[in-house]
């Protein structure tokens, strides 16, 4: 398995690294003099954070914390969460876990028996092996039979955001509607938390990027439509 292409999927222990990588061809490197982004972290750790709150109570978090030889699922809502759910299960439940991260793209077979196998010998070894995914059938085979626990981060609903809107913001209060939220991806959440700005002017911005998004599609689908002699 090539770990230099993450659309196929890599099994990695868990680390931190200062390499992001963007695609086959190019690499960003975060140099020593360029600043880390740390408001667009900030955000992301406030969304995924508020998500995971929502699927999980306090007995499975410390279950996940400390327990020994474990595997788990990890199911996403969408591919876009894929690698911020995997930073912030690190970050939260330690580096004792391997992961294992899908990025959406079909595994061919030999890929699959390949990660298979990796997963086998860690478990067999005595490590805990995590999978994020948000197609578990692209997950090695192993990995999903051998699972002890299965968590599902639901799509976030208002109520998600507007929590994760609090820990960024820090202050405040927000309306912001569950068919608005329907309409956007993580990144997309993520973009309308910007430095400096209050919960009202966050939720304004959801509201603006959910109308033009759904706009977007509209127009999209009428162009790909086939012309009808």
């Amino acid at each position: 398995m090539d770990a230099d292409h993450p659309e196929n999927g890599v099994l990695i222990p868990c680390r931190n690294t200062d390499e992001i990588e963007i695609d086959d061809n190019f690499s960003l490197k975060l140099g020593d003099d360029t600043p880390p982004p740390n408001n667009r972290l900030e955000a992301v750790a406030a969304v995924v954070g508020a998500a995971f709150d929502a699927a999980i109570g306090p007995d499975l978090r410390r279950k996940l914390r400390h327990g020994q030889a474990l595997c788990a699922i990890v199911q996403v809502p969408t591919p876009a969460w894929a690698e911020p759910v995997a930073a912030y299960y690190r970050t939260s439940f330690g580096d004792r876990w391997i992961q294992r991260v899908n990025y959406g793209a079909d595994l061919t077979e030999f890929q699959n028996r390949t990660g298979s196998t990796a997963v086998s010998l860690a478990l067999a070894a005595g490590q805990s092996v995590v999978g994020f995914s948000a197609d578990v059938g692209l997950l090695p085979q192993v990995l999903v039979g051998a699972a002890d626990l299965l968590i599902r981060l639901a799509p976030p609903n208002a109520a998600v955001v507007k929590s994760a809107i609090a820990r960024f913001a820090g202050r405040g209060s927000v309306e912001v509607e569950d068919s608005v939220i329907a309409e956007l991806d993580l990144d997309d959440i993520v973009a309308a938390m910007r430095p400096g700005s209050g919960p009202q002017r966050i939720g304004q911005r959801l509201v603006v990027a959910a109308a033009s998004l759904r706009i977007h599609r509209r127009t999209v689908g009428k162009e790909t439509q086939p012309c009808s002699l």
